[in-house]
């Protein structure tokens, strides 16, 4: 997201605002980005030629007119507009992008790309970013993974509050499972008793592990035992973020975009007897290995 001149409005107000159009009244693709952004969606908010602060999408896009607190320089762009709630979090070191391009250029898209190969930002508003870049950017930024779990578990359980059709029971529960595993961890370990890849079997040594993320599973999906494995906490990393899976017969699948090197020193080797899944679980990682593992 490109916000050389909105950027201090925009942390102020805890929204992105774009117009629908462009000045000729006519449809501008990083513009309509702005209404396929979705709750939980990072956001890399670049200004003055650095990425100061990451965004995380905490609502639905909405129609609202241009803010009255534009500056004149802003009267080309047209009053009718999309808005988008984020909570902005802005980063302890600004990243200068121009100076890490060697890391960040290969990982540009062909198409839509938000930086020039110099590192300068193309004149738009809004663009996707592929989840190699992303990755790449977040080690630059030195943002922990956990930090950022935990800044979208703050907007999942803010939907979860604000849903009217859930009951008080189920709302609870899904927070729980949600921020501290709950009743889900519970459904999980009741059908899984061991990592099936290092055989730890003490519980407070494991993660229930969703095999369908928590984002793209329905409420029932979500607390469902069979959407889960109890996983050793480094085999949870691998398995959440695509480098590993599972055959239907419970065989260890290791993606070929998993450093040889972080296979030797953590032995990502199966240390028990492969066990086969059940056919529920089995419909849970047909979606992992289809969409999950990096091929």
């Amino acid at each position: 997201m490109n916000q050389k001149k909105t950027f201090d409005r925009a942390v102020k107000a805890g929204y992105l605002w774009s117009p629908k159009t462009n000045v000729e009244g006519r449809p501008n693709p990083f513009y309509e980005h702005m209404t396929q952004v979705r709750p939980g969606d990072v956001v890399f908010a670049f200004a003055n030629a650095q990425i100061k602060a990451v965004a995380i999408v905490n609502g639905a896009h909405y129609a609202r007119d241009r803010p009255d607190d534009f500056k004149k320089t802003d009267n080309e762009w047209r009053r009718d507009g999309w808005a988008v709630p984020v909570d902005y979090h802005l980063v302890e070191s600004p990243l200068k992008v121009s100076e890490h391009m060697a890391k960040i250029g290969p990982r540009l898209p062909a198409k839509y790309s938000p930086l020039k190969l110099d590192g300068k930002a193309n004149q738009a508003y809004l663009f996707p970013v592929p989840q190699e870049m992303a990755t790449e950017l977040f080690s630059l930024l030195n943002i922990d993974i956990d930090d950022l779990s935990a800044w979208q578990d703050e907007v999942r359980v803010k939907e979860i509050k604000e849903d009217k059709s859930i009951g008080e029971t189920v709302k609870a529960q899904l927070i729980n499972a949600r921020v501290g595993q709950g009743i889900y961890r519970k459904n999980v370990s009741d059908i899984e008793k061991v990592c099936r890849v290092t055989g730890t079997n003490e519980p407070k040594f494991l993660v229930a592990s969703h095999i369908k993320p928590w984002a793209k599973s329905t409420n029932s999906e979500r607390l469902d035992g069979s959407n889960g494995l109890m996983l050793a906490p480094h085999i949870d990393r691998l398995f959440d973020r695509g480098y590993i899976s599972f055959e239907d017969d419970g065989r260890l699948i290791l993606s070929k975009q998993l450093p040889e090197a972080v296979r030797l020193r953590w032995d990502v080797v199966q240390k028990i007897p492969s066990v086969p899944f059940s056919a529920a679980q089995v419909s849970y990682l047909n979606y992992h290995r289809a969409v999950l593992l990096r091929k």
